[in-house]
């Protein structure tokens, strides 16, 4: 069994753009909850110096990354338009380049059984380890949600939650970063609306 290391993951940030952050998508999508998630991570990545790859679909045509999304980038925060439904375009894989002693993905963003799903795939072909948030991923429909994890799974892609990961990487309670965790975590009390696996 594969265990989360701090020192060999990189979390992935998937096309949490405008298009989906409005009243018409939020029911559809889960798309607060999705945003509210990834937040979370991308804070907690910077407590851990973890680097965060995140990618804009056809901005043109589907927005910007939302504005509460970005104001949790960090320095170590690697920002790029793609046009593949895969995050690993040419400049994707360029990025993971830089990267070439951490082998470990976790994922979250939009949408499951498209972008994520392709991007997971893509990782499991060249040999990464890959870890899909269940509470920070969504899909237009329930079925195409629920059919994208049973999908990943067959193909040896781990379904985690937030909380789950992040305590993993912790390890212990003693570890010196728990409490300013612990406050990550207080802060968003994100309720899960998605339904049960």
């Amino acid at each position: 069994m594969n265990t989360l290391d701090k020192e060999k993951v990189l979390f992935f940030c998937c096309d949490i753009q405008d298009v989906f952050n409005n009243e018409a998508n939020q029911k559809n999508y889960n798309c607060l909850q999705v945003i509210e998630c990834a937040c979370l991570m991308n804070e907690f990545a910077k407590v851990y110096d973890i680097p965060i790859i995140v990618s804009e679909q056809n901005p043109k045509v589907f927005g910007s990354t939302v504005q509460q999304l970005k104001n949790t980038f960090t320095q170590n925060t690697h920002f790029y338009e793609k046009f593949t439904f895969t995050m690993l375009s040419d400049k994707g894989l360029e990025i993971l380049k830089q990267y070439p002693n951490r082998n470990q993905v976790v994922i979250y963003g939009l949408e499951t059984h498209i972008c994520v799903q392709q991007t997971c795939l893509d990782l499991i072909k060249l040999g990464y380890q890959v870890y899909v948030l269940t509470d920070g991923t969504s899909s237009s429909k329930p079925l195409f949600r629920s059919t994208a994890y049973e999908r990943l799974k067959q193909c040896n892609v781990y379904l985690e939650t937030s909380q789950s990961v992040m305590y993993t990487l912790m390890q212990t309670s003693q570890n010196e970063k728990f409490r300013e965790v612990l406050k990550l975590v207080k802060k968003y009390q994100f309720q899960n609306i998605f339904p049960s696996l």
